[in-house]
Formats: structure tokens, C-alpha cells, sequence
């Protein structure tokens, strides 16, 4: 193991912002808006003063990790790295086990977004958490119907259309709000999206 010739070279203030960001963004999921900045520095494992020489409070800080936290490029590259030649149903499994995961941390925000206070919700004027999750998913859903879009040849609808179904049964399916013992599985999901729930030769009545 090769001995320490010096100290680390310091981080640029972007990285530092990054590296913040990545220890804050699960704690806020684990305690909320009452994680203290104390708690943040040990997570990021810096000096708690560190923290605001980045950013200039704690309500900017938090406005920056609900904001990270709906980030969609992790599942937009997700979906981008999907196989063309793939079947189209194991494409839309893969977009829908993104999608699960997703969706998950957005419902987790919410609980806390509801105990925030207004400043912190809207550090700045013109902010706010759901717009970043409506154009998140706006531009989630834009690759999602390009995906189903290379099979449009086996559709009866819109490729957009099934992208919003999926995204639909995907969102209640991790909803807490809706949680019960009968949630679908991702599997089950594209199976109804893609197929119905009725046979392929249906009974006349």
C-alpha cells in the first residue's frame, strides 16, 4: 500500500457542492428537513463550517438536495443505455424498474416538503420542488416514448400514450398513499400496459 506524500489536493468549489449534495440527498430521504447542518458535515465528512463557505444557509442547502433528489438524468441515462434490439417488453421492464426507483425517492420527498416551511420551499422567487418534478418527468416520459416509439409498428396507440400509462400505473404502484397488499409487480405492470387484462380471444357475450 503506497504512504501519503502529501495532503489531498483541495476540492474545486463545484466538486465541493457535488460532494455535499450526494451525503446530504439521502439523509434528507432518512430524516427530513430537521437533519441538522451538524449532521450534513458528518455525512459528508467535512467541517460543519464547510458547508457555508458553499452554500449561503440551511434553506438554500435543503432547496438544493430536494432539487438533486429529482434529478432525472440518473434515469434518463438509465433508459438511454437500454439495448435497441431488445424486445420491446424487456425494454419497457428496464424503464419500469427505473421508474420504480424514481418514483420512490420523489413520494419519499413528499412528507417532507409538507413540513418545510415556505422560505425553505422557495429560497428563491420562481423556485419551486414541483415544478423540478413536473419538467422531471416531462422529460422522463419524452425518452420513455422514444423507446416505445422504435415498435410503433405493433401499437394501436400513441407511443406518448403508453409512455403516460406506464408512468401512471408505475406512480400508484409506489405510492404510499396507495400502498396495499396487492401492488403489482413491474412485470404485471408492462403486462397490462402492453397486453390488457383480458385474453387474446375474448369472449363474445
Amino acid at each position: 500500500m503506497c504512504a501519503k506524500t502529501g495532503r489531498a489536493k483541495p476540492l474545486s468549489p463545484d466538486d465541493r457542492r457535488t460532494a455535499i449534495l450526494d451525503a446530504v440527498c439521502p439523509l434528507l430521504l432518512e430524516k427530513g428537513a430537521a437533519v441538522t447542518t451538524a449532521e450534513m458535515a458528518q455525512a459528508a465528512g467535512i467541517a460543519e463550517g464547510t458547508i457555508f463557505r458553499v452554500f449561503p444557509d440551511k434553506a438554500t442547502l435543503l432547496h438544493e438536495a430536494v432539487k438533486a433528489t429529482m434529478n432525472p438524468l440518473p434515469v434518463r441515462e438509465t433508459l438511454r443505455r437500454i439495448p435497441v434490439n431488445m424486445p420491446l417488453e424487456s425494454q419497457m421492464l428496464a424503464a419500469a424498474q427505473a421508474l420504480a426507483g424514481y418514483f420512490e425517492r420523489i413520494t419519499a420527498l413528499v412528507g417532507m416538503l409538507r413540513g418545510m416551511s415556505h422560505d425553505i420551499k422557495h429560497p428563491t422567487p420562481g423556485t419551486s420542488p414541483r415544478r423540478y418534478a413536473s419538467e422531471s418527468l416531462e422529460a422522463i416520459t419524452a425518452d420513455l416514448a422514444g423507446i416505445i416509439g422504435r415498435h410503433s409498428d405493433r401499437l394501436l396507440i400513441e407511443p406518448a400514450l403508453v409512455a403516460v400509462a406506464l408512468r401512471g400505473l408505475v406512480f400508484v404502484n409506489t405510492h404510499p398513499l396507495f400502498a396495499s397488499d396487492d401492488k403489482l409487480t413491474v412485470e404485471e405492470i408492462v403486462a397490462v400496459v402492453l397486453h390488457g387484462a383480458m385474453t387474446r380471444d375474448p369472449v363474445v357475450i
